[in-house]
């Protein structure tokens, strides 16, 4: 019986938020030794939790957001290309999240081996940025700022490949295979 008043209670308090304020007053005005102020009880939805996410076209560009500067990555002046092909097979591997790891790393198995210097360094900059805002923008999900986009060649292609036209099913490529350039 008591477990059904509680449930009426709940489905009181989430239809007029206000008056469970209200209740929550009342009940401790009586008592001395309690607050006056309005209680906030879990029950209550907050203002950020009823706002939906954000439209397609009001997307915020973390730069604008952030107040802090992250320093730009060191890297050898002269570093050798077979050794930055590894690096970038490392860095496109180990993300930190899966779907942009097998994104990353299936396009770097494809691509990676035929790409120019400068075609590298775009793709070490890309590599840079946050998993989640790379994922979003090779999937379309947000559009690609400008400061990625740059020529768009390299990120015409990521786009390209992660929409897997092929149907294949994608795994992580292995590591024994060096990758020839």
């Amino acid at each position: 019986m008591w477990a059904r008043h509680a449930i009426v209670r709940t489905l009181r308090q989430r239809a007029n938020p206000s008056a469970n304020i209200q209740s929550a007053t009342s009940r401790y005005a009586s008592q001395s030794s309690k607050p006056s102020t309005p209680v906030w009880e879990p029950s209550m939805p907050t203002e950020w939790a009823r706002k939906p996410p954000p439209k397609y076209d009001e997307d915020i560009d973390s730069e604008d957001v952030s107040p802090f500067k992250i320093a730009p990555p060191v890297r050898p002046p002269n570093e050798a290309l077979e050794t930055k092909r590894a690096r970038l097979v490392y860095m496109s591997r180990k993300r930190g999240i899966l779907e942009t790891d097998l994104l990353l790393s299936t396009f770097a198995k494809e691509y990676l081996p035929n790409m120019s210097m400068k075609e590298m360094t775009e793709y070490d900059a890309l590599l840079e940025e946050n998993d989640w805002d790379i994922y979003y923008w090779a999937t379309g999900a947000k559009r690609i700022p400008d400061r990625v986009m740059k020529d768009g060649i390299l990120m015409n292609k990521l786009v390209e490949h992660s929409k897997n036209k092929g149907k294949q099913i994608l795994r992580m490529p292995d590591l024994s295979a060096r990758v020839a350039g």
